[in-house]
């Protein structure tokens, strides 16, 4: 990276609840973080925690900061983790600690040959199923000249690294023969093979692409595995559409011959009929669309040619993977530098997005902008359209759209509001800024949209909380926004609106975080609520769960103490202890817990 990105503690504080800050800068302090590493634009770290293995934290950063953030443990609510928040404090805070270290393109690309040919003999050494995927890569021609390739690729090479993901021996699975559990690990390991398959089609290469696809497809179809993980896991049904996808690009590269085409469309037709068991929008119908409708159809050469007007690309209602057909083409059309079919079938086909972030890319960012102007129908559409302005250092365009964006209704509004809200702030344009924040909110209410709406408000804070906290509370909270709402509502200490929710939800995970703030000054309703959450874990015997209902009885321990009632609750613990003394993991933890309030 040529210059270090801006990460501030302002922008890590937007990204974490204050419980999880206030926990990471404690394991920031306590020196938990150990061996970070700053690789090109990703960090990685390690967090010693309650775990015996560290934690494992990875980051992605960009010239205008944090993008994206991971870590190995299981937090769920709501913002970033404390280990997360831990290695970016190093980041900033420490950045002699940090390890930093080229990039690994950058090594390659420094590398002698025979240093590489020895890297790569060793890893296939201590990792032998990598032997299979070098094989095929090197054979899929995949050096500087894309016209040198093997005409004859290893099918079989391929087949074997498909079985080796689906069929694991017990020797190498982690899982046993238990595929249910493996599912997530194999799609990401079948999605590397695909990946040859993509690396063909951008060098315009479709034959190799299908020779590559063709059997790993058979091999997917295979019926246990098939059977047993694709209704237990999403991330099989977005694997298959993606080989859908790739299978037609391929496809429609190759425009195969009508014998070949007749027996695509023959296989592909049982494919699809076989998948259709399984769902109601089975995958390779993209594929199989392609091949029964290739180039020479002739409502697609009239849109190529540009003959727009009137043109039913389906000659009747377009059907589901409608889009994902005119994607495939548009893609096609993009790597063979077909630029004017390409954004004459855009614009025929309605994908406003596509059409004008080509006209971008290719210069023409006037028009781009005059057409954007008169067509944008949805905020993602804007969103895409601003983003790419601003790669081509047209930022006050870039603003221009985005604003225009906010007054239209669609998916992704609030993602364009948060953008626009951060582009404006960095270039000086307060009142947008501001404006995009509060869309951002009344879009999307989460903590995160409420605080920075008050980093940006100013003076004029107290008037516009009012309008957010007004307009939240006309909103109708669900099971799925309650934990946000309650959050907001605490932060501004809203909370006889907090405690109303958690009356109506009460999911521990909207309880937990009220009871916590509120003890305090609601000590009675606390009890209560701390009660109802301890006696059905310690009713049902579950052992594993016990020590989450101490934790409940401990908060109602707090509140009785601010309510100078802790002989009342000591009373309820002591008996929870003698109803209970069969229960003889749970006594003693009512014991420590009795210790921790003395009388």
């Amino acid at each position: 990276m040529e210059h270090e990105p801006t990460v501030t503690e302002a922008a890590i504080k937007r990204l974490a609840r204050s419980k999880s800050y206030d926990r990471g800068e404690n394991y920031y302090d306590q020196g938990a973080v150990i061996d970070v590493t700053h690789r090109g634009d990703t960090l990685r770290g390690e967090v010693e925690g309650s775990q015996y293995e560290p934690y494992q934290v990875r980051v992605e950063l960009d010239d205008t900061g944090i993008v994206e953030t991971a870590c190995s443990c299981p937090y769920d609510h709501g913002g970033i983790c404390k280990h997360r928040v831990a290695v970016l404090l190093t980041y900033i805070r420490d950045p002699d600690s940090i390890d930093q270290r080229p990039s690994v393109s950058d090594l390659v690309a420094d590398a002698d040959p025979s240093e590489l040919r020895d890297v790569i003999l060793d890893l296939v050494e201590h990792h032998p199923e990598l032997a299979a995927r070098v094989e095929s890569r090197l054979e899929t021609g995949q050096g500087d000249d894309a016209s040198v390739r093997s005409p004859d690729i290893n099918r079989e090479s391929i087949r074997q690294q498909v079985q080796y993901v689906l069929r694991p021996s017990d020797g190498r699975s982690g899982h046993g023969h238990d595929p249910y559990a493996a599912v997530e690990t194999d799609v990401e390991k079948l999605r590397e093979i695909l990946d040859q398959a993509r690396t063909a089609l951008d060098a315009g290469d479709g034959e190799t692409a299908l020779v590559i696809l063709e059997p790993m497809v058979e091999e997917l179809m295979d019926e246990e595995w098939l059977a047993l993980s694709y209704d237990d896991s999403q991330a099989i049904f977005e694997f298959f559409d993606e080989v859908d996808r790739v299978l037609a690009e391929a496809l429609l590269t190759v425009d195969p011959s009508e014998t070949a085409r007749q027996q695509w469309e023959e296989q592909l037709w049982q494919w699809e009929q076989e998948m259709g068991r399984y769902t109601h929008h089975p995958p390779y119908s993209v594929a199989l669309e392609a091949v029964q409708r290739g180039w020479d159809f002739e409502p697609v050469q009239r849109a190529l040619d540009g003959d727009t007007a009137a043109v039913d690309l389906w000659e009747g209602d377009p059907p589901w993977y409608a889009e994902d057909f005119i994607r495939a083409r548009l893609n096609v059309l993009e790597r063979q530098d077909r630029i004017e079919e390409y954004l004459n079938l855009a614009h025929a086909a309605d994908q406003i997005e596509a059409f004008v972030t080509m006209l971008v890319r290719e210069g023409r960012i006037d028009e781009a902008i005059e057409y954007g102007r008169s067509n944008l129908v949805s905020p993602d559409e804007a969103l895409a359209l601003a983003k790419t302005l601003r790669e081509h250092d047209r930022p006050q365009a870039a603003l221009e759209i985005a604003h225009l964006g906010l007054s239209l209704e669609g998916p992704k509004k609030a993602e364009l509001a948060e953008w626009l809200r951060d582009r404006a702030k960095s270039m000086d344009e307060p009142e947008l800024a501001l404006e995009a924040a509060i869309t951002a909110f009344k879009t999307d209410p989460t903590l995160l949209a409420y605080q920075a709406t008050e980093e940006l408000a100013g003076e004029e804070w107290p008037e516009i909380r009012d309008e957010l906290l007004s307009y939240l509370a006309d909103q109708n909270t669900t099971a799925r926004t309650a934990r946000q709402h309650v959050e907001i509502f605490l932060e501004a200490e809203r909370y006889e609106e907090a405690i109303a929710i958690a009356e109506e939800f009460s999911d521990y995970t909207v309880v937990e975080p009220v009871t916590e703030a509120v003890f305090g000054e609601h000590p009675q309703w606390t009890i209560e609520a701390c009660k109802q959450q301890a006696e059905p874990i310690i009713e049902e015997g579950k052992s594993q769960r016990y020590r989450h209902a101490v934790l409940w009885l401990e908060t109602a321990g707090k509140a009785a103490a601010a309510a100078e009632e802790l002989d009342e609750w000591r009373a309820y613990v002591e008996e929870l202890k003698d109803e209970n003394s069969r229960k003889y993991k749970l006594r003693p933890m009512l014991e420590e817990l009795l210790a921790e309030f003395p009388e």
